[in-house]
């Protein structure tokens, strides 16, 4: 069926499908490997312009904000409106799907409801790999950070988020005014794959997120004696690498027991540093990430002082200096209850049930809902696999999840 302007009036999946293909082709490296978008890159550029282009063909004008997120409206329409999208940046040789997905499914409601009040948003660094901190575009549209922070976020070439983002239209001179208007806006609805086993392991195709895990990352060093390898007996040895590794098997087994106290609640050393980092030296310092996500505030509270607890005694015991830098907070968020009743309601007109999930990993809805209801909506992620060439999700899946969101922005309130 079609409009009278001539679109297609309904979702169509083989066009969601071949977005993501484009956008997947675009990538800074071999596809065999993986997809590769650093934000303000040649590639991150391309699958911005991409996106704008296939707007622009239905009518859509874009404006890029003072911090680098692209924002597509209809000229006509008034607000406030429906903010729905995600991003395009990806991790080092990940898969096609994350963010993307969100930003397919967000153009192609916007292709077939021309008279909504929708305004597709692409949002710049959200994943974190290209300058160190994640949700960058969402958090600097919200007001969190200054033109100092972005100035001091640098990127794999030494370049800070302003400098690399000039010229994809970064304007430090209109940050402190160029801000979220939370009037100017009815929610947020982000649709992402769910990153996990619990849906696709289940046969559903889509589900509501119920909630966003809060974070905390440490940054932990322990220094030791760097010595020599075959020189020093055992017993006089301060290995530092030694102490990190005990300190990684206790992180492991706290995140074991607080998630048996709140499931989802997750610890992960995902970077190591050693020093000097030779065959015959004894490791003088070692220097590690923790990642630590959870439902409940508490929860974060109480296993930030076990964790510090729990390294305190494997210094002590080993003989180790120790220091432990909280990196980055960001607390849990609570999905808006209304629209996720939107969402249910919109399930039932087409047919679905729609259970909820909360969500492991933090998405720009977190950031959004500190001004604005928001809410998600999780497709299963086969095998539970993310971040990894080999991510996929279901096209009829990702079909089921924009025909929810067209169904939501079309309603009457």
């Amino acid at each position: 069926m079609q409009t009278a302007e001539g679109r297609d009036s309904m979702i169509q999946p083989q066009r969601i499908a071949k977005d993501i293909e484009q956008i997947g082709g675009i990538t800074e490296c071999d596809p065999r490997i993986g997809y590769s978008r650093p934000t303000f890159s040649a590639a991150w550029r391309r699958a911005r312009d991409y996106v704008i282009k296939e707007a622009e063909a239905v009518g859509g004008k874009a404006r890029i904000d003072a911090f680098g997120n692209v924002h597509i409206r209809r000229p006509h329409m008034a607000g406030p409106f429906w903010l729905c999208g995600s991003h395009v940046d990806s991790v080092p040789s990940g898969g096609k799907f994350d963010g993307v997905m969100g930003v397919v499914v967000a153009l192609e409601v916007f292709r077939v409801v021309p008279d909504a009040p929708l305004e597709v948003i692409i949002f710049a660094e959200e994943e974190g790999t290209t300058f160190g901190l994640g949700l960058l575009g969402s958090r600097a549209w919200g007001g969190e950070l200054s033109i100092d922070d972005l100035l001091n976020l640098k990127n794999r070439d030494g370049r800070s988020f302003l400098e690399a983002g000039v010229p994809c239209g970064v304007n430090p001179a209109a940050m402190k005014t160029d801000v979220i208007d939370a009037a100017a806006y009815r929610g947020m609805i982000e649709v992402h794959a769910e990153q996990g086993l619990s849906l696709w392991s289940e046969g559903i195709p889509v589900a509501a997120v119920s909630r966003i895990n809060g974070r905390r990352e440490y940054e932990v060093t322990m220094v030791g004696q760097g010595n020599h390898a075959g020189s020093t007996r055992m017993s006089d040895r301060h290995d530092a690498l030694a102490g990190a590794a005990q300190a990684i098997q206790v992180i492991e087994e706290l995140g074991r027991t607080l998630d048996a106290q709140r499931p989802f609640s997750v610890m992960t050393v995902g970077r190591v540093a050693v020093i000097p980092n030779a065959m015959n030296v004894i490791p003088g310092s070692v220097t590690f990430s923790v990642d630590f996500r959870a439902q409940e505030e508490s929860i974060l509270k109480q296993g930030e002082q076990t964790l510090r607890d729990h390294l305190q005694a494997v210094a002590a015991q080993r003989g180790l200096k120790l220091e432990v830098t909280r990196r980055e907070q960001v607390a849990p968020a609570p999905l808006n209850e209304k629209l996720r009743q939107r969402f249910q309601q919109a399930a039932g007109r087409t047919g679905r049930e729609l259970p909820e999930v909360p969500s492991g990993a933090l998405h720009d809805a977190a950031k959004m809902a500190l001004h604005i209801p928001a809410g998600m909506l999780f497709t299963g992620s086969r095998d539970g696999i993310s971040h990894d060439p080999r991510e996929f999700s279901r096209t009829e899946d990702i079909a089921a999840a924009a025909e929810i969101v067209l169904e939501t922005v079309r309603s009457e309130d």
